[in-house]
Protein backbone atom coordinates (compact mmCIF):
# COMPACT_ATOMS: atom_id res chain seq x y z
CA UNK A 1 0.00 0.00 0.00
CA UNK A 2 1.21 3.52 -0.85
CA UNK A 3 2.33 5.07 2.45
CA UNK A 4 1.41 8.60 1.34
CA UNK A 5 -2.17 7.59 0.47
CA UNK A 6 -2.48 5.73 3.78
CA UNK A 7 -1.50 8.86 5.73
CA UNK A 8 -3.80 10.95 3.55
CA UNK A 9 -6.70 8.58 4.27
CA UNK A 10 -5.97 8.82 8.00
CA UNK A 11 -5.99 12.62 7.78
CA UNK A 12 -9.33 12.61 5.90
CA UNK A 13 -10.91 10.45 8.60
CA UNK A 14 -9.62 12.62 11.45
CA UNK A 15 -10.82 15.75 9.66
CA UNK A 16 -14.38 14.61 9.02
CA UNK A 17 -15.13 11.96 11.68
CA UNK A 18 -17.83 12.76 14.24
CA UNK A 19 -16.45 10.18 16.62
CA UNK A 20 -14.91 12.53 19.18
CA UNK A 21 -16.71 15.81 18.54
CA UNK A 22 -19.22 15.46 21.42
CA UNK A 23 -16.39 15.01 23.92
CA UNK A 24 -14.76 18.19 22.60
CA UNK A 25 -18.05 20.07 23.03
CA UNK A 26 -18.48 18.79 26.61
CA UNK A 27 -14.95 19.93 27.48
CA UNK A 28 -15.77 23.38 26.08
CA UNK A 29 -19.04 23.63 28.04
CA UNK A 30 -17.24 22.83 31.31
CA UNK A 31 -14.91 25.82 30.92
CA UNK A 32 -17.77 28.28 31.58
CA UNK A 33 -18.97 28.55 35.20
CA UNK A 34 -22.46 29.84 34.32
CA UNK A 35 -23.01 26.95 31.90
CA UNK A 36 -21.79 24.46 34.52
CA UNK A 37 -24.35 25.89 36.97
CA UNK A 38 -27.11 25.49 34.39
CA UNK A 39 -25.99 21.93 33.65
CA UNK A 40 -26.20 21.14 37.37
CA UNK A 41 -29.72 22.59 37.47
CA UNK A 42 -30.54 20.45 34.47
CA UNK A 43 -29.48 17.35 36.42
CA UNK A 44 -31.81 18.43 39.24
CA UNK A 45 -34.70 19.02 36.81
CA UNK A 46 -34.30 15.58 35.21
CA UNK A 47 -34.03 13.81 38.58
CA UNK A 48 -37.14 15.63 39.84
CA UNK A 49 -39.02 14.63 36.70
CA UNK A 50 -37.88 11.00 37.03
CA UNK A 51 -39.11 10.86 40.63
CA UNK A 52 -42.63 12.03 39.78
CA UNK A 53 -45.56 9.65 39.39
CA UNK A 54 -46.10 8.73 35.73
CA UNK A 55 -48.51 6.55 33.81
CA UNK A 56 -47.53 2.91 33.46
CA UNK A 57 -46.24 3.22 29.87
CA UNK A 58 -43.90 6.08 30.75
CA UNK A 59 -42.80 4.36 33.95
CA UNK A 60 -41.69 1.35 31.91
CA UNK A 61 -39.74 3.60 29.55
CA UNK A 62 -38.07 5.46 32.40
CA UNK A 63 -36.72 2.31 34.03
CA UNK A 64 -33.77 2.35 31.62
CA UNK A 65 -33.16 6.08 32.20
CA UNK A 66 -32.96 5.67 35.98
CA UNK A 67 -30.07 3.24 35.51
CA UNK A 68 -27.97 5.90 33.78
CA UNK A 69 -25.55 8.51 35.11
CA UNK A 70 -27.92 11.48 34.82
CA UNK A 71 -25.15 14.07 34.99
CA UNK A 72 -23.32 12.40 32.10
CA UNK A 73 -26.59 12.12 30.16
CA UNK A 74 -27.39 15.82 30.62
CA UNK A 75 -23.92 16.86 29.44
CA UNK A 76 -24.14 14.62 26.38
CA UNK A 77 -27.58 15.93 25.41
CA UNK A 78 -26.70 19.61 25.89
CA UNK A 79 -23.41 19.12 24.00
CA UNK A 80 -25.27 17.52 21.10
CA UNK A 81 -27.81 20.37 21.01
CA UNK A 82 -25.04 22.97 21.22
CA UNK A 83 -23.35 21.36 18.22
CA UNK A 84 -26.37 20.59 16.06
CA UNK A 85 -28.84 23.36 16.87
CA UNK A 86 -26.99 26.60 16.24
CA UNK A 87 -29.75 26.91 13.65
CA UNK A 88 -33.29 25.63 14.31
CA UNK A 89 -33.68 21.85 14.11
CA UNK A 90 -36.84 19.79 14.43
CA UNK A 91 -37.25 18.26 17.89
CA UNK A 92 -37.76 14.77 16.49
CA UNK A 93 -34.44 15.06 14.63
CA UNK A 94 -32.60 16.21 17.77
CA UNK A 95 -34.21 13.44 19.82
CA UNK A 96 -33.13 10.89 17.20
CA UNK A 97 -29.54 12.12 17.39
CA UNK A 98 -29.48 11.95 21.21
CA UNK A 99 -31.55 8.78 21.71
CA UNK A 100 -28.50 6.49 21.55
CA UNK A 101 -27.39 7.83 24.95
CA UNK A 102 -30.39 6.14 26.61
CA UNK A 103 -29.30 2.57 25.80
CA UNK A 104 -32.92 1.59 25.22
CA UNK A 105 -33.73 -1.42 23.06
CA UNK A 106 -36.74 0.13 21.31
CA UNK A 107 -35.73 2.99 19.01
CA UNK A 108 -39.17 4.63 18.90
CA UNK A 109 -39.48 4.58 22.68
CA UNK A 110 -35.93 5.95 23.01
CA UNK A 111 -36.73 8.89 20.70
CA UNK A 112 -40.01 9.53 22.57
CA UNK A 113 -38.24 9.49 25.94
CA UNK A 114 -35.39 11.70 24.72
CA UNK A 115 -37.89 14.26 23.41
CA UNK A 116 -39.38 14.41 26.91
CA UNK A 117 -35.92 14.85 28.47
CA UNK A 118 -35.13 17.66 26.01
CA UNK A 119 -38.40 19.36 27.02
CA UNK A 120 -37.37 19.14 30.69
CA UNK A 121 -33.87 20.47 29.98
CA UNK A 122 -35.35 23.43 28.13
CA UNK A 123 -35.88 24.97 31.59
CA UNK A 124 -32.09 25.46 31.89
CA UNK A 125 -32.14 28.24 29.24
CA UNK A 126 -29.23 26.52 27.49
CA UNK A 127 -31.52 26.15 24.48
CA UNK A 128 -35.06 27.09 23.41
CA UNK A 129 -37.95 24.81 22.45
CA UNK A 130 -40.37 26.53 20.09
CA UNK A 131 -43.65 25.29 18.63
CA UNK A 132 -44.40 25.78 14.93
CA UNK A 133 -47.20 24.57 12.66
CA UNK A 134 -44.98 21.71 11.52
CA UNK A 135 -43.95 20.73 15.04
CA UNK A 136 -41.45 21.66 17.75
CA UNK A 137 -38.00 23.01 16.93
CA UNK A 138 -34.88 23.36 19.10
CA UNK A 139 -32.41 26.28 19.00
CA UNK A 140 -29.22 26.39 21.06
CA UNK A 141 -28.41 29.45 23.18
CA UNK A 142 -24.81 28.35 23.79
CA UNK A 143 -21.96 29.65 21.66
CA UNK A 144 -19.15 27.11 21.50
CA UNK A 145 -15.47 27.91 21.04
CA UNK A 146 -14.60 28.69 17.41
CA UNK A 147 -12.24 25.70 17.17
CA UNK A 148 -14.97 23.31 18.33
CA UNK A 149 -17.47 24.96 15.97
CA UNK A 150 -15.09 24.59 13.05
CA UNK A 151 -14.49 20.96 13.93
CA UNK A 152 -18.25 20.41 14.08
CA UNK A 153 -18.75 22.06 10.70
CA UNK A 154 -16.11 19.79 9.18
CA UNK A 155 -17.44 16.67 10.89
CA UNK A 156 -19.66 14.83 8.43
CA UNK A 157 -20.58 11.31 7.43
CA UNK A 158 -17.23 9.88 6.40
CA UNK A 159 -16.54 9.97 2.65
CA UNK A 160 -15.44 6.85 0.73
CA UNK A 161 -11.91 5.59 1.28
CA UNK A 162 -9.18 6.50 -1.19
CA UNK A 163 -7.32 3.31 -0.26
CA UNK A 164 -8.51 -0.29 -0.17
CA UNK A 165 -10.33 -0.85 3.15
CA UNK A 166 -8.83 -2.90 5.94
CA UNK A 167 -10.07 -6.48 6.03
CA UNK A 168 -12.79 -6.78 8.70
CA UNK A 169 -12.14 -9.74 11.02
CA UNK A 170 -14.96 -9.56 13.58
CA UNK A 171 -18.36 -7.93 14.05
CA UNK A 172 -16.96 -4.81 15.70
CA UNK A 173 -14.44 -3.92 13.05
CA UNK A 174 -14.20 -1.38 10.25
CA UNK A 175 -12.53 -0.94 6.91
CA UNK A 176 -11.65 2.60 7.98
CA UNK A 177 -8.34 3.21 9.75
CA UNK A 178 -9.65 5.13 12.78
CA UNK A 179 -13.19 3.78 13.21
CA UNK A 180 -12.61 0.39 14.83
CA UNK A 181 -15.01 -0.74 17.52
CA UNK A 182 -18.22 0.17 15.71
CA UNK A 183 -20.70 -2.61 15.07
CA UNK A 184 -20.98 -3.90 11.52
CA UNK A 185 -24.66 -4.55 12.25
CA UNK A 186 -26.86 -1.54 11.62
CA UNK A 187 -29.47 -0.24 14.03
CA UNK A 188 -29.63 0.27 17.77
CA UNK A 189 -27.13 -1.47 20.04
CA UNK A 190 -29.47 -4.39 20.72
CA UNK A 191 -29.01 -5.56 17.12
CA UNK A 192 -25.34 -6.36 17.68
CA UNK A 193 -24.23 -9.96 18.10
CA UNK A 194 -21.08 -11.99 17.52
CA UNK A 195 -22.59 -14.68 15.30
CA UNK A 196 -21.65 -15.21 11.66
CA UNK A 197 -22.57 -12.27 9.40
CA UNK A 198 -20.53 -13.43 6.36
CA UNK A 199 -17.51 -11.18 6.85
CA UNK A 200 -16.01 -12.70 3.70
CA UNK A 201 -18.86 -11.22 1.65
CA UNK A 202 -18.39 -7.79 3.25
CA UNK A 203 -14.67 -7.92 2.52
CA UNK A 204 -15.36 -8.84 -1.10
CA UNK A 205 -17.76 -5.93 -1.53
CA UNK A 206 -15.40 -3.57 0.31
CA UNK A 207 -12.69 -4.41 -2.22
CA UNK A 208 -14.74 -3.12 -5.18
CA UNK A 209 -13.04 -0.06 -6.65
CA UNK A 210 -15.25 2.77 -7.93
CA UNK A 211 -14.98 6.07 -9.76
CA UNK A 212 -17.27 9.05 -10.29
CA UNK A 213 -18.85 9.55 -13.71
CA UNK A 214 -17.44 13.03 -14.31
CA UNK A 215 -19.41 13.55 -17.52
CA UNK A 216 -22.65 12.87 -15.65
CA UNK A 217 -22.01 15.07 -12.60
CA UNK A 218 -20.82 17.94 -14.82
CA UNK A 219 -24.02 17.77 -16.84
CA UNK A 220 -26.74 17.16 -14.24
CA UNK A 221 -27.78 18.50 -10.81
CA UNK A 222 -29.54 16.47 -8.12
CA UNK A 223 -33.12 17.69 -7.55
CA UNK A 224 -34.51 18.78 -4.17
CA UNK A 225 -36.96 16.26 -2.73
CA UNK A 226 -39.29 19.08 -1.59
CA UNK A 227 -41.43 21.11 -3.99
CA UNK A 228 -40.12 24.64 -4.27
CA UNK A 229 -42.72 27.28 -3.40
CA UNK A 230 -43.63 30.23 -5.58
CA UNK A 231 -43.19 33.70 -4.13
CA UNK A 232 -46.94 33.91 -3.50
CA UNK A 233 -47.04 30.51 -1.78
CA UNK A 234 -44.04 31.50 0.34
CA UNK A 235 -45.65 34.79 1.42
CA UNK A 236 -48.81 32.94 2.48
CA UNK A 237 -46.83 30.92 5.05
CA UNK A 238 -46.79 31.94 8.70
CA UNK A 239 -43.55 33.32 10.12
CA UNK A 240 -42.82 30.03 11.89
CA UNK A 241 -43.45 27.98 8.74
CA UNK A 242 -41.24 30.30 6.71
CA UNK A 243 -38.49 29.53 9.22
CA UNK A 244 -39.01 25.80 8.64
CA UNK A 245 -39.04 26.23 4.85
CA UNK A 246 -35.92 28.41 4.94
CA UNK A 247 -34.21 25.89 7.22
CA UNK A 248 -35.02 23.02 4.83
CA UNK A 249 -33.82 25.07 1.85
CA UNK A 250 -30.54 25.94 3.60
CA UNK A 251 -30.06 22.31 4.62
CA UNK A 252 -30.53 21.21 1.01
CA UNK A 253 -28.12 23.87 -0.25
CA UNK A 254 -25.53 22.79 2.32
CA UNK A 255 -26.03 19.13 1.35
CA UNK A 256 -25.40 20.02 -2.30
CA UNK A 257 -22.27 21.99 -1.39
CA UNK A 258 -20.97 19.11 0.72
CA UNK A 259 -21.70 16.66 -2.08
CA UNK A 260 -19.77 18.73 -4.60
CA UNK A 261 -16.89 19.09 -2.13
CA UNK A 262 -16.57 15.32 -1.71
CA UNK A 263 -16.91 14.78 -5.45
CA UNK A 264 -14.00 17.15 -6.00
CA UNK A 265 -12.07 15.46 -3.16
CA UNK A 266 -12.44 12.04 -4.78
CA UNK A 267 -11.51 13.36 -8.22
CA UNK A 268 -8.55 15.34 -6.86
CA UNK A 269 -7.12 12.18 -5.31
CA UNK A 270 -7.29 10.16 -8.49
CA UNK A 271 -11.02 9.42 -8.82
CA UNK A 272 -10.52 6.01 -7.27
CA UNK A 273 -12.37 5.05 -4.09
CA UNK A 274 -13.95 2.25 -2.06
CA UNK A 275 -17.14 1.91 -0.02
CA UNK A 276 -17.40 0.00 3.25
CA UNK A 277 -20.44 -2.21 3.78
CA UNK A 278 -22.53 -3.24 6.79
CA UNK A 279 -25.50 -5.55 7.37
CA UNK A 280 -28.85 -5.04 9.06
CA UNK A 281 -30.27 -7.52 11.56
CA UNK A 282 -31.85 -9.52 8.71
CA UNK A 283 -28.57 -9.84 6.83
CA UNK A 284 -29.27 -7.32 4.08
CA UNK A 285 -26.13 -5.45 3.00
CA UNK A 286 -25.84 -1.66 2.77
CA UNK A 287 -22.90 0.38 1.52
CA UNK A 288 -21.83 3.15 3.89
CA UNK A 289 -22.05 6.56 2.32
CA UNK A 290 -24.12 9.73 2.46
CA UNK A 291 -22.83 12.01 -0.27
CA UNK A 292 -21.44 9.19 -2.44
CA UNK A 293 -23.20 5.83 -2.43
CA UNK A 294 -24.19 3.11 -4.89
CA UNK A 295 -27.47 2.54 -3.00
CA UNK A 296 -28.75 6.09 -2.73
CA UNK A 297 -31.15 8.03 -4.95
CA UNK A 298 -31.27 7.54 -8.72
CA UNK A 299 -28.85 10.44 -9.05
CA UNK A 300 -26.44 8.90 -6.54
CA UNK A 301 -26.49 5.56 -8.35
CA UNK A 302 -25.95 7.17 -11.75
CA UNK A 303 -22.90 9.16 -10.65
CA UNK A 304 -20.84 6.08 -9.62
CA UNK A 305 -19.17 3.56 -11.95
CA UNK A 306 -16.88 0.61 -11.41
CA UNK A 307 -13.27 1.77 -11.77
CA UNK A 308 -12.26 -1.16 -13.96
CA UNK A 309 -14.46 -1.40 -17.01
CA UNK A 310 -15.15 -4.66 -18.79
CA UNK A 311 -16.61 -4.84 -22.29
CA UNK A 312 -18.92 -7.85 -22.73
CA UNK A 313 -18.27 -9.94 -25.83
CA UNK A 314 -20.11 -12.74 -27.58
CA UNK A 315 -23.47 -10.99 -27.51
CA UNK A 316 -24.05 -11.51 -31.24
CA UNK A 317 -23.61 -15.26 -30.90
CA UNK A 318 -25.87 -15.34 -27.83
Amino acid sequence: MNRFRYLLQEKIEKTFSKRFITAAAVDDLLTCESIVNKLNRGVEYVNTWLNKDHDIDRELRLLAVRELDIKELVMQVVACISLECQKPMKLVSVASLCARHLNMSDKVEAIHTMAEIIAVLGETDLFDNKKTREGWIVISRVELDSEVTQYAENALYLPPLIIKPRKVRHNRDSGYITQRGESLILGFYENHHDDNICLDVLNTLNSNEYELDTDFINQYEEQWHREELSQQEYEELSHADREIYNMDAKTWKKFQEQGKFFQHLMIHHGNSFYLCNKVDKRGRIYSSGYHVNVQGSSFKKAMVNFKHHEIPTGLAEW
